[in-house]
């Protein structure tokens, strides 16, 4: 393997799709992270980004995916059947979870998404050798010698794993989605991220639209910045924009953050880290 670690944006809303012009730099498809370790593919979450990201997976032969899921919440999912690499034979596909109770929770999950009246056909229709991998927030996990992941339960309705991916002397946190609770610093939160070479945060909110979205599971750009700012983090990423954020208040929101956490950058569809 080479030390190539890398993460490409393929959807970085929240919620819910959309589409409008006012929306073009930034894009308007929900979470999906394609991440490079070496030759290794992860991809967190399958958001209606991923169908993206499956179409250009399917232009040429990949090897082994790693699909790892924080929740199951519409925004997450909603791609899942429409990944173009579950229908070549010659693709294998590991699916990861761990917010869930029970047995067989990764593959239940894909089950009772894909059926009826919710959608016309199950995952039976894929042709991929799929594997279904189920853990419990807080364990660790090795997609691939040399490749480390640590997770972390998130306060969030339904469930919700954070994702601590360790590669060649770097880390990306993957954190989102997730509720802060104000003037109380999560420092499980902080231990996990601590001194990471990016962190990916849910920034939905600011603090002053905070206290009316208080109990619907999410975050602010701000919050972000305290993690960030305690832990060590070395750049700060805001993820999962309202569906009403234009580029222009993304922009400003954009601007604000680099005041006070100079490393500070806004996911955008197509946007490229490199660690």
């Amino acid at each position: 393997m080479t030390d190539k670690f890398s993460v490409k944006f393929w959807g970085v809303r929240g919620s819910m799709s959309s589409s409008a012009t006012h929306h073009d730099r930034h894009g308007g498809n929900t979470a999906c992270l394609e991440v490079i370790c070496g030759n290794q593919t992860l991809i967190l979450d399958a958001g209606s980004g991923l169908r993206f990201l499956g179409n250009k997976l399917a232009r040429k032969p990949v090897g082994p995916l790693h699909l790892m899921f924080t929740h199951c919440h519409y925004d997450h999912i909603s791609g899942l059947p429409f990944f173009a690499p579950f229908y070549s034979p010659e693709t294998k596909i590991s699916i990861w979870s761990g917010h869930l109770r029970g047995e067989n929770k990764t593959a239940n999950m894909v089950q009772d998404y894909m059926r009826p009246p919710f959608f016309p056909v199950g995952p039976e229709v894929f042709s991929a050798d799929i594997q279904y991998r189920d853990f419990e927030a807080g364990d660790h996990l090795t997609p691939k010698k040399g490749i480390a992941v640590e997770t972390i339960a998130l306060n969030h309705h339904d469930g919700c794993v954070g994702y601590r991916i360790n590669y060649s002397g770097r880390s990306l946190c993957y954190i989102t989605d997730t509720c802060h609770v104000p003037g109380t610093p999560d420092q499980e939160l902080i231990a996990f991220v601590r001194d990471a070479d990016i962190m990916i945060y849910d920034a939905t909110y600011s603090d002053s639209e905070f206290p009316k979205f208080a109990n619907f599971g999410h975050s602010t750009w701000q919050e972000g910045i305290r993690v960030s700012q305690a832990a060590g983090v070395k750049r700060y990423c805001m993820f999962h924009h309202r569906p009403s954020r234009t580029d222009k208040v993304l922009d400003r929101i954009g601007a604000q953050a680099r005041k006070r956490f100079p490393r500070s950058i806004i996911a955008r569809e197509g946007l490229t880290v490199r660690l």
